[in-house]
């Protein structure tokens, strides 16, 4: 642990040696915010069992810290908690967790060159049996994960023949041990090449573009696997609402997988996009890669595509659909959206975000919808339809999800449908509460077949005491049935928690 956070420092104070060594003009607008929080939780279920049922009081004491630099030609975000608990899961000792969250933005040449970087610190559920939504309790099922992406590109512009984007990339992923003293996760190290291409204003009825991605994932205890796709464009516009296009690629992608949801080769097609106004577009192609595109906006607060593709070439080959609508009005929004992807568990931990770097009183809760910490790589379909309703003192908000994982070699399936909804209440000056509910199954019908499924309500009320204090106190219900009974139980909790900004 101390190794991995030496090393997250170590990185934190180069980019931030980076980010400051600008001249005076350029130099960044610092804000730095101390944070405390102390909280006393009891559990009535501490071991999340029903065979070995205990009573448990737990302190938490998380001091940390949150800095934000920004300028014209950069920005610095970092967000810092060091959880310190006592009798956590009942073992009458004390644990520490460290929890970050970093990202920043430089611009080493206007408009030209550039380089992203992130890192991140959490605890993670090891697999998706006996789902702790923290590191208050619970049996040890988890690892602390450490992530860190550095990447620069380059944008150049060639007059008006061409604009592009050339951007490298590394990233790495760490998984420490468990409490059986095992890597649920390889340590892994990723490099990515991207080149995207496109035609510039020399070029009016005739286009083109091009781009090229290749990543390499290598696993320290598995496999090494390679995504790598190269695709071309030239296109023709036929008068104003109409162009002919032609495309041809080349797919090389390479892990271990007993199905054939991936087929390298080189891949073409055919086609036409008609436009007839700004409030529809419809695109088709043919080939042995094929697709139908429809995009529609009836009204500017309405805006729907939907794309049904039908691959022989790449990743996700077969019968697919993606599709993302968004609707709202002055007091709601509305979202669906559907997609396919051929993703690992470690691109996965690369995306999250496991802090709120701009809410300074954001605390971490583990992210429970992960897959199962695994090196194999896996085929995920997305169902999520949410809303959101604010009025002058309210924010209600729902959602409902269904999550779908095939995993390439061992075959296994797991299947995630949930529904979840939330209601803010500013009820009176300084005060508001929060009710939150909601209900997950998780089944799989692979060798390690299971059916799990979980309820969970929660009701806090926050006070802002002071202007840099707040406190909160919390009831949380959880309870969880499972076709097997070692992972049946159900937890009371209350908290009390006191947080405090410098």
């Amino acid at each position: 642990m101390m190794y991995q956070v030496t090393k997250t420092i170590i990185v934190c104070i180069f980019t931030v040696y980076i980010a400051t060594y600008q001249v005076p003009v350029f130099a960044l607008n610092w804000t730095l915010t101390p944070k405390l929080n102390i909280k006393q939780i009891y559990s009535d279920n501490i071991n999340l069992s029903n065979n070995n049922k205990a009573s448990a009081l737990v302190t938490e004491l998380s001091p940390g810290i949150s800095i934000n630099g920004s300028s014209p030609i950069s920005t610095f975000d970092l967000n810092y908690n060091l959880q310190a608990l006592y009798n956590a899961q009942g073992e009458s000792g004390t644990d520490f967790n460290n929890q970050l969250q970093m990202n920043t933005k430089y611009e080493f040449i206007p408009n030209r060159l550039f380089m992203d970087s992130s890192s991140s610190i959490s605890q993670q559920n090891n697999s998706n049996r006996q789902i702790a939504g923290d590191n208050i309790s619970g049996n040890g099922n988890s690892s602390t994960i450490s992530t860190f992406m550095l990447s620069p590109y380059w944008t150049p512009h060639f007059q008006n023949f061409a604009d592009g984007e050339f951007r490298l990339t590394y990233s790495r992923v760490s998984s420490e041990q468990d409490n059986e003293g095992k890597n649920r996760l390889s340590d892994s190290n990723s490099f990515s090449q991207n080149i995207n291409l496109n035609s510039g204003q020399y070029f009016s009825l005739f286009s083109w573009s091009l781009s090229f991605n290749n990543s390499e994932q290598s696993n320290q205890d598995n496999e090494t696997v390679t995504f790598q796709n190269t695709q071309f464009e030239v296109k023709y516009a036929i008068g104003r609402k109409f162009n002919i296009f032609a495309r041809g690629g080349q797919s090389s992608n390479s892990f271990n997988t007993k199905s054939d949801s991936s087929n390298n080769g080189i891949s073409y097609t055919f086609g036409g996009q008609w436009e007839p106004s700004q409030r529809i577009r419809v695109e088709a192609g043919y080939g042995n890669n094929r697709f139908v595109t429809v995009e529609i906006s009836p009204f500017n607060r309405l805006h729907w595509i939907t794309t049904y593709s039908n691959n022989d070439i790449g990743l996700n080959t077969g019968s697919r659909w993606d599709t993302e609508l968004n609707y709202n009005t002055r007091r709601t929004d509305w979202a669906l959206g559907y997609s396919e992807d051929t993703v690992t568990t470690q691109q996965l931990l690369l995306e999250q975000q496991v802090l709120n770097t701009t809410n300074t009183s954001a605390l971490f809760d583990r992210n429970t919808g992960l897959p199962t910490l695994t090196d194999e790589v896996f085929i995920t379909k997305t169902f999520d339809l949410s809303f959101s309703f604010q009025s002058g003192k309210s924010n209600i908000s729902a959602n409902a999800y269904k999550t779908f994982r095939t995993y390439e070699l061992s075959s296994n399936d797991e299947d995630v449908t949930g529904v979840s909804a939330s209601w803010n209440w500013d009820f009176m000056r300084r005060t508001s509460s929060n009710l939150q509910v909601g209900w997950q199954k998780t089944e799989s019908d692979g060798v390690d077949s299971f059916s799990d499924k979980r309820f969970n309500f929660s009701a806090s009320v926050t006070r802002n005491i002071l202007s840099h204090l707040n406190g909160s106190i919390e009831y949380r219900f959880v309870d969880q049935s499972s076709s097997d009974d070692f992972n049946q139980y159900s937890e009371n909790r209350i908290t009390a928690n006191l947080s405090l900004t410098y």
